[in-house]
């Protein structure tokens, strides 16, 4: 009796291990869109192309996405009730839902993991998450409004860099004291940026025109201008080439070296007024979103062309992929 009730204990947990690991590898490797005017978040499998579930995002506007460090959690904006949507991927439920301030708009994640920073369109200053008690601990204050920009850190996240899209300017913050060092005029409508992997560039779209700019990270020094189509918005590095989306165009035009003297090399048809962008974590597929048509596309970058397309929500205008 004992040895039957001690295998029926060691199958039980075998059945139960096996849940737990089934239901965190249902988790690795999917790709997530916002989509805005739907207020929901689209789970999509990659592999069958096709979205396995939708989240309510509990708010309008639902606009950009970040995944936690060790991808338990995804973090949503919602820019109509400013709030940061926290969601458990495995179980897919909402556990927090966080005002951070009006117009919650943009995200980015310190390089140690440990802080999420939320740019507030509508407000003076971007908002301090604390990742693992999803606690607000502080604020950076711009000292204006700058409207839906966008932020990045340096890798060695000494330094963090926002757009300012009702001035023209981007901003560099010394993280340590989270003070404004230094303003930069970069174009008309500034938006989206992309550090490189080395942190000596960053690169950004003018969405109120037609062209990309490169920034010296270091010296904060404007490096230079390519025409690459009217309203280009996210951008996306894949090795030394980089992918931008341009809305006006239904295109993402293909720029390389980004090191380098620039220039475009190549264009890919996608659906209607493109936006986000993001690498597969081998870095083989793009997956782009297309905020006109309402679907996701899944470019293979090898062959520089769409292979599938995935309906999603209404206007979806960001997406991230999980490893």
């Amino acid at each position: 009796m004992i040895a039957v009730g001690l295998l029926r204990l060691i199958l039980i947990c075998l059945t139960l291990a096996g849940l737990a690991f089934a239901a965190h590898a249902n988790a690795a490797g999917r790709v997530y869109t916002a989509n805005m005017e739907s207020g929901t978040v689209s789970v999509i499998d990659p592999d069958l192309m096709k979205v396995v579930v939708t989240i309510d995002a509990r708010g309008y506007q639902t606009d950009d996405l970040l995944l936690a460090p060790d991808q338990s959690r995804l973090f949503a904006t919602n820019m109509h009730n400013g709030t940061l949507l926290v969601v458990e991927t495995v179980t897919h439920e909402v556990i927090a839902t966080i005002p951070t301030g009006r117009a919650a708009h943009a995200l980015a994640l310190t390089p140690d993991g440990k802080r999420v920073w939320v740019v507030n369109g509508e407000e003076e200053y971007l908002t301090v998450v604390d990742v693992p008690s999803l606690k607000i601990v502080g604020r950076v204050d711009l000292g204006h409004i700058i409207g839906t920009g966008y932020i990045r850190f340096t890798p060695n996240g000494t330094r963090a860099f926002v757009t300012n899209p009702t001035l023209g300017t981007m901003s560099a913050i010394d993280v340590a004291s989270k003070k404004v060092i230094a303003t930069i005029e970069v174009g008309k409508h500034p938006t989206f940026i992309q550090e490189t992997s080395d942190g000596r560039r960053i690169w950004g779209t003018d969405t109120g025109g037609d062209e990309i700019y490169a920034l010296d990270a270091f010296s904060n020094r404007l490096l230079g201008k390519l025409t690459v189509g009217m309203a280009p918005n996210h951008l996306a590095i894949v090795g030394d080439t980089l992918y931008v989306t341009v809305g006006g165009t239904n295109e993402v035009a293909v720029v390389g070296d980004v090191m380098g003297q620039v220039s475009v090399k190549g264009r890919i048809k996608v659906g209607g007024k493109p936006c986000g962008i993001r690498p597969s974590p081998d870095g083989k597929r793009l997956y782009v979103t297309s905020e006109g048509t309402n679907e996701l596309n899944v470019i293979d970058i090898s062959a520089q062309k769409v292979i599938g397309t995935v309906p999603v929500g209404r206007r979806p205008v960001a997406v991230v992929t999980a490893r």
